[in-house]
């Protein structure tokens, strides 16, 4: 066991760089689940000094030379490439944030099965990256022959205790973790385990508690065979499980108006949905507009952040009620509900480390099976990002053309954090994104709608973060100017505000703009 902890120490210093990815691999390693499936988890952002958000803006207009792209008039041209057990994965229910989540949590048991092949292609990017020797490399390669070891998920979040074999029956239990040792049941091992935990690791009992019932869960399902296999992936994010409880309920995290979302209640769907690449739950919050016809093709108005942007789906639907604007399918997208959704550690592994994987999952996998639900004019449709969520939004307009795929026409970059890509000990690919990520190397021109937003007094926010390298308004403003010298259909806006107070301001106005009422 001991070996396999510092395997998957190993693994957690792995990360996917922000490189364009073809879109067309998925990368995989194996899991365990139970029938029930849970709800999701979400991300976040580090909040600038409160403000009032001005309505004036500045603005300034690049005229686009680029014939509009022509609307597509069903989902179809969108290729799904979910896996089978993704597919099997996905649950839609109702909006369940604003009544809280079931206290019977659902375990997934995930048994990682490391091949001697399998093992390669890990240990080739540790070589890459420098973790590992020439020497080491060759050592790790002779020594995964015939190795393995299980790893175990609840609520998709890693438990790090011991797991009792497959045939294990709730009696005689020998214990080989760290010490050599023997319980007569199931019930001794777990009066010993809570002594040790208060002992060893906390003191704090409802920690101990807690822990307790993530060991029970994990008993209780490999007792009663609760469990299903996933294939194997390679990358995950390992990393999220020391900033999430698997058996918590942080719902309570995401910023929103109960009243506001309960009025639009019957109109949002709620799709739990799994990312074996990532190794992520994702929760989608989708909301049809007022006058939804299922024989009718509408653009969907896409959002990352959903621990925010779920909150703006009850004005954008009231515009669209009130005939201020077009009907559109709102969607949003976060993490699930056991993980702090404002915590900046997950953004940025979502956003800047993993970008890539995210791009794969919205672009291959999310998207085409929207469409396969609903009918959607991807052409039309647009995806928003703030902050790190701009960096992915500016990453995903640039490699946007590395897939067949092509879920959107439009894309709302705002406020993109851009000094997170100059991180000491990660190579994030900085030069890339300053440089579009040879976008303009590849072609002449863009045929994508842009729209670049910030606010006007945000630089000051952040200002111990830029460390030399360009403010927020520095990297957009140089932005702005690289699309306009393509002669980019583009639209460059700041609003009167700090980092994220203009975001509800703008997305009204946005709304109003790309998809006027008739």
């Amino acid at each position: 066991m001991r070996k396999s902890l510092c395997f998957l120490a190993i693994l957690s210093l792995l990360t996917v760089t922000g490189s364009c990815g073809t879109g067309n691999e998925k990368n995989v390693t194996a899991a365990v689940t139970s029938e029930r499936v849970s709800e999701t988890m979400t991300v976040t952002e580090e909040r600038a000094p409160e403000t009032t958000t001005s309505v004036s803006t500045v603005t300034e207009t690049a005229e686009s030379v680029a014939e509009a792209p022509k609307p597509q008039s069903s989902a179809a041209k969108l290729t799904n490439k979910m896996t089978e057990f993704e597919r099997a994965y996905i649950t839609k229910r109702g909006l369940t944030l604003t009544d809280g989540l079931n206290d019977t949590p659902d375990v997934r048991l995930e048994n990682v099965i490391v091949t001697k092949e399998a093992s390669e292609v890990l240990y080739r990017n540790m070589l890459k990256k420098g973790v590992l020797t020439e020497e080491e490399y060759r050592q790790y390669i002779a020594d995964a022959v015939g190795y393995s070891y299980n790893e175990v998920m609840i609520n998709g979040v890693i438990y790090d205790g011991f797991t009792p074999p497959e045939n294990y029956d709730g009696g005689r239990l020998d214990y080989a973790y760290f010490d050599e040792l023997t319980f007569e049941n199931k019930e001794e091992y777990y009066d010993w385990l809570l002594d040790y935990y208060l002992r060893e690791r906390s003191p704090v009992m409802s920690e101990a508690e807690n822990y307790l019932e993530q060991t029970k869960a994990v008993f209780d399902a490999v007792i009663n065979g609760t469990y299903t296999v996933m294939p194997d992936r390679y990358e995950s994010f390992e990393r999220l499980s020391f900033v999430s409880d698997p058996l918590a309920d942080l719902s309570f995290t995401w910023e929103y108006d109960k009243d506001a979302l309960e009025s639009i209640r019957d109109r949002i769907e709620e799709y739990s949905v799994y990312d074996e690449q990532l190794g992520v739950e994702f929760i989608v919050h989708v909301t049809l507009p007022p006058h939804y016809d299922s024989t009718k093709t509408y653009p969907v108005f896409f959002m990352t952040d959903g621990v925010w942007r779920l909150n703006d789906h009850a004005a954008l639907y009231k515009a669209m009620e009130r005939g201020e604007a077009a009907d559109v399918i709102l969607v949003s997208l976060g993490f699930n509900y056991n993980i702090k959704n404002t915590d900046n550690f997950v953004r940025f592994e979502l956003f800047i480390s993993h970008r890539a994987g995210l791009l794969d999952f919205i672009t291959d996998d999310l998207m085409p099976f929207l469409c396969e639900n609903y009918r959607i004019d991807c052409t039309s449709s647009a995806l928003f990002g703030h902050s790190m969520g701009g960096v992915f939004s500016h990453y995903a307009l640039f490699c946007s053309d590395k897939y067949e795929n092509q879920p959107f026409g439009r894309y709302i970059i705002g406020s993109p954090a851009l000094f997170n890509l100059y991180d000491s000990y990660l190579d994030l690919g900085a030069e890339d994104a300053v440089n579009d990520y040879g976008y303009f190397d590849r072609h002449d021109s863009l045929d994508k709608k842009v729209f670049l937003c910030g606010g006007s007094m945000e630089d000051p926010d952040y200002a111990d973060q830029y460390n030399g390298h360009d403010s927020t308004l520095e990297g957009l403003r140089k932005m702005n100017d690289r699309l306009a010298e393509h002669n980019a259909d583009l639209t460059y806006r700041l609003y009167e505000s700090h980092h994220y107070q203009y975001i509800p301001d703008m997305l009204m106005e946005y709304l109003k703009e790309a998809y006027p009422a008739d």
